[in-house]
């Protein structure tokens, strides 16, 4: 089903449902006020029957026919006509006296047992003494009013069904209005709330219909839109931001690890066909050709860590881990490989953590590689560890040659090695501090490069406590 009908549909049910139930609401309500008023109505016509009688005892406000205690016809078409029934007979009465003796009745006989047996309720505002009650007869329901008075009394019942009926009518009169026209507004309104509600979908359907692999550059704008669809639209364009840089990382990568992977192969290339065309086979130079090889594994083994780490599949090996006993042994390693190195410690002790041993091993001693490589011997390298309320900090800190804002920026980019006149003459391959930031990230703690003056780098190395 089209999303347009769907809501065409449910607009329809709703508005139906909503008809539905305020006519049914409406109807037992009016049906209510209708017989408040005709128990009004049968208490006024049921006090005005009541006798008067003048000096000589004929009664003054009633035309009686007949003997007394006969039906008084101009009485009985004169309430017919003023409780608007149908027939006298959905009409019955009853009014006597006393002192003079006066009774008149309808034919039914039972109506001096009916009032006795009726369940009357309570006089209702402005009836003073009337009382009201409902019964069945003859399969029908009746609305009676019990006026009694001392020496007078009278009796007014008439058939509900009349005033049912009266407004049933009334009520089918004004349906064959209403429905029509409120379908005919529920058809538009739906199918104008269904256009409004599907055009910012259209609009963000005809954008996607736009993106492809080569151009991710596709945006759309959340001016004058809903808020609800800004969210949506601010939601799509942030999806297609991380996914034209996952794009752009993966061609950088692919290109990189290309060029750095073709620099040690056509080196091993380029001995194996050497010792192939030479006479004498003893010239095969199997030490450089094992230092590309271990070059080649090294790469190899960095991109499969940072590939694993990109797919949130690094798998570790979680021990408690002495950090300060792992940084003396590599500081210790640093200092043999760099003579004249001044390296300036404070090292906290029973520095403990959660970690992979073998993986913050690698970071650790990426971190000090860099800064054999890098910093300006004859002014030091100082190294810190301590542990503050959430975490533990390892801060690396040496002097180097100074460095722009831009590299510093992309020293964490994967292959950035720096400006070349920085490099010359050193190994790497660029991957040791993306890796690094990877496995401490892994370890839920972070590396990042403080800010400071353009000829010191300053690293943090975050790590959480073991609780």
């Amino acid at each position: 089903m089209r999303f347009r009908t769907r809501i065409f549909a449910i607009s329809i049910l709703t508005v139906g449902a909503v008809l539905a139930t305020v006519i049914t609401l409406s109807w037992s309500r009016i049906l209510q006020v209708e017989l408040d008023r005709l128990d009004a109505r049968l208490c006024m016509e049921g006090r005005r029957i009541i006798p008067r009688f003048d000096e000589q005892g004929a009664p003054r406000n009633l035309v009686v026919s007949g003997e007394t205690g006969a039906i008084a016809e101009p009485l009985l078409a004169d309430l017919v006509s003023k409780l608007r029934v149908g027939s006298p007979e959905m009409l019955m009465f009853r009014t006597e006296s006393a002192d003079p003796v006066l009774q008149i009745a309808t034919a039914d006989k039972r109506i001096r047992t009916l009032i006795e047996e009726l369940d009357w309720v309570g006089a209702i505002p402005g009836g003073g003494p009337c009382q009201v009650a409902s019964f069945e007869h003859q399969g029908r329901p009746w609305r009676a009013a019990f006026l009694p008075l001392e020496g007078k009394d009278s009796f007014i019942a008439v058939d509900v069904a009349a005033t049912n009926s009266e407004l049933k009518d009334t009520l089918r009169e004004a349906l064959i209005v209403v429905v029509p026209i409120s379908l005919l507004l529920s058809v538009l309104g739906s199918w104008l709330i269904a256009s409004h509600t599907i055009r910012p979908i259209n609009h963000l359907q005809r954008a996607m219909g736009l993106v492809t692999q080569k151009d991710l550059s596709q945006r759309l704008s959340a001016h004058r839109e809903d808020k609800e669809f800004q969210v949506l639209i601010e939601a799509y364009n942030t999806m297609l931001d991380r996914l034209e840089d996952s794009f752009q990382q993966i061609s950088r990568f692919t290109a990189d690890a290309a060029h750095e992977l073709k620099t040690p192969l056509t080196v091993l290339r380029g001995k194996l066909e050497q010792a192939v065309l030479s006479e004498n086979p003893d010239q095969l130079d199997l030490n450089a050709i094992l230092d590309e090889v271990g070059q080649l594994s090294a790469i190899t083994r960095k991109l499969l860590l940072l590939s694993q780490a990109d797919s949130g599949s690094m798998a570790l090996h979680l021990e408690p881990v002495d950090i300060t006993g792992v940084l003396n042994e590599l500081i210790a390693d640093m200092e043999l490989l760099s003579e004249g190195l001044e390296v300036r410690c404070e090292l906290e002790q029973g520095l403990v953590t959660k970690a992979d041993l073998v993986l913050l091993r690698q970071l650790l001693n990426n971190l000090l590689a860099n800064v054999m490589r890098y910093c300006l011997p004859e002014k030091g390298v100082t190294i810190q560890a301590c542990q503050n309320a959430s975490s533990i900090e390892v801060l690396i800190s040496n002097y180097c040659i100074p460095m722009s804002t831009d590299v510093r920026q992309q020293l964490f980019d994967r292959f950035y090695r720096g400006e070349p006149g920085h490099t010359r003459g050193l190994s790497g391959s660029g991957l040791g501090l993306s890796l690094s930031r990877e496995i401490a990230r892994a370890h839920g703690g972070d590396l990042t490069l403080e800010p400071g003056p353009q000829d010191i780098v300053l690293m943090k190395l975050s790590l959480p406590i073991v609780k």
